[in-house]
């Protein structure tokens, strides 16, 4: 069977981040004794620009390419797609990943509702990566579309043994030795990062490496005061898009992490390394909610005295810059939040020991990609 992989480019790189990943990781399971046969990947994008930044091998002048054994698509590309997947009764469309809620071309709505194919079509909606309840709630959880012969069920991926797991290619399998030493990746949406940044400054000698992107100039202000330090100037560096394979190195060489987006955080979930997850903020700011359910689950790996320390410090993070449920100034909360980051560093080592668990319990509830594999031949070719 082909397996094809939908993914619409929202904002900043995560959700292209997630389906290259995921498309990579079926190829290598493609080359191992499975369950499932796949024949082909295909990866159809809606934003080949932005694909390109973060794999440098992409053209993004072609409707189609071949990319790491992947086969990738043109979303964009109505005439050519059309009469591809449209042969022998849509035979590459036997089973479709759809990634986060994207929807799909018009002219594959068009195969699949219009052109009545005498095939079933199955379709695997992946949501986005959450702790919340709801995610064991609508895992594998089945959906109505217009027709009967095309079949959707949602497969959520998470943290726990009643989701789909989380992306654990060949290289991820085992947590890596921690580099205590190693520079700290700022990775982040805009914020006013005053108080970190003085702390890693000053705590620490440690390169800063701030990641391109949406969040880049915020993290930049807040270190240029310090920019005209000699002693520090030469610490801080801007790092431009790189392949995600090269990423995934420069992520898994640093001490600490500062990290957004669907992507970063399952790898910093994965890696054992004492992070901050810097959540999309929403109205209301609803992210604190999103905050803690995570912070929920990793509760248990830490002692009550260093838990407190990561706690308070996602939250005071996650809280909108001018929006906090306590009553004090930003200046106030800054300080706080300095507080919390010293003793963030100064426990890093014990840190570790608790991040480094919860990352080893995370590969015990199994790869998204090999739980998908497995629920398709049980659901789809035994049933």
């Amino acid at each position: 069977m082909e397996l094809t992989i939908l993914c619409k480019v929202i904002d900043n790189f995560g959700d292209i981040g997630v389906a290259w990943r995921m498309a990579k990781r079926f190829v290598e399971l493609t080359k191992k004794d499975n369950p499932v046969k796949i024949e082909k990947v295909n990866l159809i994008v809606d934003g080949i620009f932005s694909f390109k930044k973060i794999e440098n091998s992409i053209d993004n002048t072609q409707k189609f390419q071949s990319v790491n054994d992947v086969c990738v698509y043109d979303w964009n590309d109505y005439d050519f797609c059309y009469q591809l997947f449209s042969q022998n009764d849509g035979n590459k469309l036997s089973f479709i990943i759809e990634c986060f809620q994207c929807g799909r071309p018009d002219w594959m709505e068009k195969i699949l509702f219009e052109d009545k194919l005498q095939r079933t079509v199955h379709i695997l909606m992946i949501d986005y990566l959450t702790a919340e309840k709801y995610a064991e709630d609508f895992h594998k959880l089945m959906s109505l579309t217009r027709s009967a012969k095309v079949q959707k069920v949602n497969f959520m991926p998470g943290f726990s043994n009643k989701t789909g797991g989380l992306i654990i290619e060949n290289k991820w399998k085992r947590i890596p030795k921690r580099n205590p030493d190693g520079p700290v990746l700022f990775f982040t949406y805009p914020k006013k990062w005053d108080g970190v940044a003085e702390s890693f400054v000053k705590k620490t000698n440690k390169q800063i490496l701030a990641a391109n992107g949406i969040g880049f100039e915020s993290v930049k202000n807040s270190f240029e005061i310090f920019l005209s330090e000699p002693d520090f100037s030469s610490r801080f560096k801007n790092m431009d898009f790189c392949n995600q394979s090269e990423w995934d190195n420069l992520l898994l060489n640093c001490s600490f992490l500062f990290i957004r987006g669907e992507d970063s955080l399952s790898r910093a979930c994965l890696s054992g390394i004492p992070f901050v997850w810097h959540a999309y903020v929403q109205s209301e700011d609803y992210q604190l909610v999103k905050v803690k359910a995570l912070l929920e689950i990793m509760r248990k790996y830490f002692k009550k005295n260093q838990f407190e320390v990561i706690e308070n410090l996602w939250l005071l993070i996650n809280q909108s810059d001018f929006q906090t449920n306590q009553n004090i100034d930003f200046e106030e909360k800054n300080q706080k939040i300095k507080q919390l980051c010293d003793s963030f560093i100064e426990r890093g080592d014990d840190l570790a020991v608790g991040y480094r668990k919860f990352a080893q319990d995370l590969r015990k509830n199994g790869d998204l990609c090999q739980n998908i594999m497995t629920f398709i031949k049980k659901k789809y070719i035994i049933e």
